[in-house]
């Protein structure tokens, strides 16, 4: 199975879900059926379905996994970068469905971090596309600052819509990311001032997003600023979040407090936001690099 070596650049946000409203809706009656156990061959069969047929998703693995492995990739590693996505796209279903889903949850929250949920106090959770955020929103919920997520609907639309029917309680909580300027900053503001955490993703840009260029995994790549500049201009704690899959039917949630405000003098505006994208970077290749087959960014990432 020969790879062009020079692909042409895809961008994610335009790559169209590879799927029909049909076979979703089958895929979760399925798996409320069948409990997770039983819907297990259909993890293997998805996984070898985008190993086998996505060209462009197992070329940006193998340069992803080139990069964290120090090593050339085998066909193995990308297949288990592709099993453990997944697996956690379809537990997605089940941690939606309840706490009777047979999945293991484990949270590390430090003291600084349970230190806000004690005084209810409203903040930022900065997350990536590493593991489960799902899992994230779960170990958030089970505490006094449960998570409202900011995401584009239109991302992911047709299960993403299925998913908020299975738990209507979700899509009351999710921010449309889709609004822009004050109404945007509005929208967290009311959130955060109930007492919640508000997810926001910080390593994928898009077109219209502003972005700065930072050092992630040994190359330059471009990360999004604006989780900074909201942090910033709302002056709440900001939060990270990681929850990485650790096979079977196990994860594994972390949160860190990576700053109980952010600084962003006028004058040194520019510095400051490649400052906090960077740090937030390194952290993130601390977690890639101890659990690499969790990172699920299957586009041109470094172009």
């Amino acid at each position: 199975m020969s790879e062009n070596p020079t692909p042409e650049k895809v961008a994610w946000d335009t790559t169209r879900e590879r799927s029909t409203p049909f076979m979703l809706k089958l895929l979760i009656r399925s798996a409320l059926l069948l409990k997770r156990v039983g819907i297990r061959p259909v993890v293997y069969l998805t996984a070898a379905y985008f190993v086998l047929t996505g060209g462009h998703a197992r070329r940006t693995s193998r340069d992803f996994l080139r990069r964290v492995l120090d090593r050339e990739p085998t066909l193995r590693d990308v297949w288990r970068h592709f099993f453990a996505f997944a697996s956690c796209s379809v537990d997605r279903i089940f941690f939606l469905a309840g706490p009777e889903s047979g999945i293991r949850l484990s949270v590390d929250r430090p003291a600084e971090v349970s230190a806000l949920a004690q005084r209810g106090q409203g903040c930022i959770l900065v997350m990536s596309h590493f593991g489960s955020y799902e899992a994230l929103r779960c170990a958030g919920d089970h505490r006094s600052l449960p998570i409202s997520i900011l995401m584009d609907r239109e991302i992911g639309r047709m299960f993403t819509s299925l998913l908020e029917d299975l738990n209507p309680n979700i899509a009351a909580r999710v921010i449309d990311a889709s609004q822009r300027g004050p109404a945007l900053v509005l929208a967290v503001k009311e959130a955060i001032d109930a007492n919640r955490m508000v997810g926001i993703m910080a390593d994928r840009t898009r077109s219209e997003d502003r972005s700065v260029r930072v050092d992630f995994l040994g190359a330059s790549a471009a990360l999004p600023i604006g989780p900074w500049i909201l942090a910033g201009a709302l002056q709440v704690p900001v939060i990270l979040g990681f929850c990485r899959y650790l096979g079977g039917n196990r994860y594994d949630a972390r949160f860190e407090l990576f700053a109980n405000r952010l600084d962003l003098p006028r004058a040194e505006r520019e510095q400051a936001l490649h400052r906090y994208a960077q740090q937030y970077a390194e952290r993130l290749a601390h977690h890639v690099r101890a659990a690499p087959y969790n990172w699920f960014n299957f586009y041109d990432f470094w172009a």
